[in-house]
């Protein structure tokens, strides 16, 4: 047997620990040389051995930042959330096809020539479920005030952005890719049930009216493969060189073919094979999950990719 030579530290969400065990399983099978040791939630200093350490290290925190009391000399790469504000300003930086956002403000306007004829209202902090994600005329937007909002409608509790708007299809479509370490383990493309509402419609049934395609009650995911798609969202994510975890959300216009990216949601809560959002939106029950992990073999790809950062990172 090989002797062990090399310390693999791994930082997952507690649900999702039970997945990284069969990774890491996988990851002693290709280099028995390889030393895994996993954490749910955060790293307890105490459990850790002592050779531990004292071997090239590479550190992996797919959530919370490492503590600011446990800093080994090691590769590290770490999950760190960006406004959407921040990911376009990357976007822009590297030449990424991306739509113009800002905030939204009552009163504000909005040039048409950026913006185009129509945008998207959309929550600052609770887009996970697609609720109150609405499309309105530009033209519009400088005279919208709260009271035009159904009673319930999140921008009462919530900041908004406002964001180009690109018809997808005749119902609101996008292609979800989740990539671990410059590798895809899974995608989807998620369909609204509903068709966009008339473009001739009143405000009120605009504002009425979600055209998100992950609205968790009127969608329809289906797993898809697509290398453009997935060679787009690599293309993405390799400009977030120290970040592990990706749920890149893309769009593509039908009219020109040209592929946007939406966001990248950098975060272990999009690891869906076992998170809570998945649960919560009955997306992992057995019969689920195992298509999910099968699509690209997950498990072992990532335990691939695993074997060779640590002997690319740890040191």
């Amino acid at each position: 047997m090989l002797p062990i030579d090399r310390s693999l530290l791994l930082v997952v969400r507690p649900e999702s620990i039970d997945d990284f065990r069969e990774i890491a399983r996988r990851v002693r099978k290709i280099d028995p040389a390889i030393d895994v040791l996993i954490f749910g939630g955060s790293v307890d200093p105490t459990k850790i051995p002592g050779h531990f350490l004292k071997q090239p290290l590479l550190s992996i925190y797919l959530v919370n930042p490492p503590p600011e009391n446990f800093v080994p000399q090691s590769g590290q790469l770490a999950v760190k959330r960006l406004t959407k504000i921040e990911e376009y300003e990357h976007f822009k930086k590297h030449n990424i096809p991306c739509l113009p956002i800002e905030e939204f403000k009552c009163g504000m306007t909005l040039d048409e020539e950026v913006y185009g004829d129509w945008v998207v209202l959309k929550p600052q902090h609770l887009q996970s479920t697609g609720q109150d994600i609405n499309m309105v005329p530009t033209k519009m937007i400088s005279g919208l005030k709260l009271d035009d909002f159904p009673e319930n409608h999140l921008i009462r509790t919530d900041s908004y952005y406002v964001q180009k708007f690109i018809k997808t299809g005749e119902k609101p479509t996008h292609y979800r890719a989740t990539v671990f370490l410059d590798t895809v383990l899974y995608s989807r493309l998620n369909t609204h049930h509903l068709e966009y509402p008339e473009l001739t419609s009143n405000i009120t049934t605009l504002l009425s009216r979600t055209v998100a395609s992950n609205d968790h009650h009127h969608r329809e995911a289906i797993l898809t493969i697509d290398d453009e798609f997935n060679n787009f969202a690599l293309t993405v994510t390799k400009t977030f060189p120290n970040q592990p975890l990706f749920g890149v959300d893309m769009i593509r216009d039908p009219i020109t073919n040209k592929i946007y990216v939406l966001e990248t949601n950098m975060g272990g809560n999009v690891w869906h094979f076992s998170s809570v959002i998945s649960r919560e939106a009955g997306f992992i029950s057995s019969d689920v999950k195992k298509p999910m992990v099968l699509q690209y073999n997950a498990w072992d790809r990532a335990a691939e990719v695993l074997v060779k950062k640590t002997h690319e990172l740890a040191k």
